[in-house]
């Protein structure tokens, strides 16, 4: 096994312990059938928070919803709001050189991110497992 394929199961454990858990106890005579898990992400400022200047990418830039930043300690899941309009969209964050935030073509439309760029907050999500009955 690869250390990364381990570093994976060890951080999505967790959740996949819950998951068994209540799927093993559902098989009593009493099943409750409306039990359901889903998954709600939430912003975690704790594991990366950056405010500042954004710019789009080049015009034949790359596709996606993304945004890279500077000093990003690893890939993450992440909300990118515009703090003019308080528009709001989740990227994939990736760590790039330089100073400003660079926005993908499509993440800057779907938060109004003109070619002159605007002050951006982006920040790490997590998703954490909500069960409801």
């Amino acid at each position: 096994m690869t250390k990364g394929w381990r570093r994976c199961v060890g951080r999505r454990g967790g959740s996949l312990a819950l998951v068994l858990f209540v799927a093993a106890c559902g098989g009593s005579a009493e099943r409750d059938e409306g039990m359901r898990i889903r998954f709600e992400d939430r912003a975690e400022p704790g594991a990366f928070e950056r405010s500042g200047p954004a710019i789009r990418d080049r015009p034949d830039g790359a596709e996606g919803l993304w945004a890279a930043v500077p000093a990003l300690p690893r890939p993450e899941r992440a909300e990118l709001v515009n703090l003019d309009s308080g528009d709001s969209v989740v990227v994939a964050l990736f760590r790039t050189g330089g100073d400003a935030i660079r926005v993908s073509n499509a993440a800057a439309d779907a938060v109004g991110l003109g070619t002159e760029g605007a002050v951006v907050r982006v920040t790490a999500l997590r998703s954490v497992p909500e069960i409801e009955r």
